[in-house]
């Protein structure tokens, strides 16, 4: 359902390019959830944002191909993309506050799409946004599609976005941290939903720095760090078999009940300014395997296993095992 192709996004500052998106490719098959994972500046949102044409400037998408059902959408006019945004696209944003008009009413909001790309008429735009706010769990939902933004509380704005995007059945919905702000039932009934919508035919894109999240709903998944994929793989095969060492790093920073540690696993130091990005691989200041070439040579994507693929200089076939 979608292809994105060696995908480069910058922002074109006066201090310099910063790559928000390096050389990025994957792949969301027609009725699978695909994750990806990473820490907050990796490059997820960016990602999204691109798919969907939402770079505003001073970013730009320099390069690469973003194919929706085989059609490369980024060619595509302003009018065009406006067209399938909403209808074959669709994305749940992360900020619920700063997503939503906060001078019109969410009914309003939510109905029109269903105005907008199927033509319905008001009232059964009106039953069917009463229907998808029941089935996000939003309570007393004739009610609340009167509300204004500010008379809701957050869990429920995010509820009304995740609405606003189910509502044409997209092709493909874009999932960014949508249960951050619910509270852990609402979050199980989310992602029971978005299973729901799965096996509807639609794709899933889900972003998230949830661990359990990810295990828990996706089909394969993708580990971003500072703009680029370090890891895929399908996903029993990461959180079984990782490989890369940020990878590691962040299943190991989990805390577990089982485990009885006192002390929670980190990963050393930050996130590198994308302005100063070392010439090779971007996780070795923070790596603790990290080699003399990592810092100079840009490791490529190796494949360990069918389907599962790292981009470590610890897999290049040269060095030893």
């Amino acid at each position: 359902m979608l292809q994105v192709n060696h995908l480069c996004t910058s922002f074109f500052t006066d201090k310099g390019e910063v790559r928000a998106v390096d050389d990025v490719s994957l792949e969301v098959p027609a009725g699978k959830i695909v994750g990806i994972v990473g820490e907050s500046g990796c490059g997820k949102s960016m990602t999204a944002r691109s798919v969907m044409g939402l770079v505003r400037a001073p970013g730009k998408i320099k390069s690469g191909e973003i194919l929706l059902d085989g059609r490369d959408i980024v060619r595509l006019s302003e009018h065009e993309r406006c067209a399938i945004r909403g209808s074959e696209i669709s994305m749940i944003f992360q900020e619920p506050m700063t997503s939503l008009n906060p001078v019109v009413r969410v009914g309003h909001q939510v109905e029109e799409a269903l105005l907008l790309h199927e033509h319905v008429k008001k009232q059964e735009a009106e039953a069917r946004a009463v229907e998808i706010f029941e089935a996000v769990g939003i309570p007393d939902a004739k009610k609340r599609l009167r509300s204004y933004p500010h008379q809701l509380s957050g869990g429920l704005r995010q509820r009304v976005l995740i609405a606003m995007a189910m509502i044409c059945r997209p092709k493909l919905l874009i999932a960014d941290e949508p249960t951050t702000a619910l509270d852990v039932t609402v979050e199980a009934q989310i992602l029971r939903l978005m299973k729901k919508l799965c096996g509807s035919g639609t794709s899933i894109l889900l972003i998230s720095h949830n661990l359990g999240v990810i295990a828990q709903v996706c089909d394969y998944v993708y580990v971003m760090y500072a703009g680029r994929i370090v890891e895929q793989a399908d996903t029993f095969t990461l959180f079984d078999n990782p490989c890369h060492p940020y990878t590691k790093g962040l299943l190991d920073s989990v805390s577990s009940l089982r485990s009885g540690a006192q002390v929670l696993d980190t990963i050393p130091g930050v996130v590198p300014n994308l302005l100063h990005l070392p010439a090779g691989c971007s996780f070795s200041m923070r790596c603790g395997c990290c080699m003399e070439k990592c810092a100079d040579l840009l490791p490529e994507l190796h494949e360990t296993e069918p389907g599962h693929r790292v981009r470590c200089h610890l897999f290049d076939k040269e060095e030893p095992a």
